[in-house]
């Protein structure tokens, strides 16, 4: 904990998160290009009849609205309820590492096998959805440090703390109803782009 208060203090949390960001990804393209044996035969979008089976089988769009849903909502509830505790800021460092990992392995390992044809497939598996979700996740860690910090660093009465949670609960309720948005683009928008794209693969 003690670390990471130093971090913020010596360069401020704009600084400190995109330290995080760079570091996650660095590692994601080291990680990606290193240990290839280790995981290439295990990736879908790897797969050419993975590829094939989206491009083909028919959508039940209900279905994969609740999948969608399911698992962007679960991430969001989870990662405000564990900001509101005291591990709050050290867990929102571990997620900036793993967002700035976790986009540059995809688009390293996609790029690796596909070449410069991958970036239609990065295209396919992020449009339009990530136009709406990257803003979402960027302003929800920037609003849950302030949440964080003002309900375990600084000195507020009961009445103050109550005031600034009801805040920021509001915020995140609306950021909520801006990330449905995004997974009704996603599930309606970008699996229709995505298969139509995967007719080039």
């Amino acid at each position: 904990m003690n670390f990471f208060k130093q971090r913020l203090r010596r360069f401020g949390e704009v600084k400190a998160g995109l330290f995080l960001v760079a570091f996650g990804v660095i590692l994601g393209i080291l990680f990606a290009r290193v240990f290839k044996g280790f995981y290439w035969g295990n990736i879908h979008i790897l797969d050419s009849s993975y590829l094939y089976q989206i491009k083909t089988t028919p959508i039940d769009y209900s279905v994969l609205l609740k999948y969608v849903y399911w698992d962007i909502f679960k991430n969001f509830i989870l990662f405000w309820m564990v900001c509101a505790t005291s591990f709050g800021i050290p867990f929102i460092a571990l997620c900036l590492t793993y967002i700035g990992f976790q986009g540059s392995f995809f688009i390293t390992v996609i790029l690796m096998k596909y070449k410069l044809k991958g970036i239609l497939l990065i295209i396919g598996y992020t449009f339009p959805q990530y136009l709406i979700y990257i803003p979402v996740i960027f302003i929800s860690i920037r609003m849950a440090f302030w949440m964080n910090k003002n309900l375990h660093y600084d000195i507020t009465g009961k009445k103050g703390r109550r005031e600034k949670i009801s805040r920021y609960l509001a915020m995140a309720l609306l950021l909520g109803v801006v990330l449905a948005v995004g997974g009704l683009s996603e599930a309606y928008i970008g699996s229709f782009i995505l298969r139509k794209i995967l007719h080039f693969f």
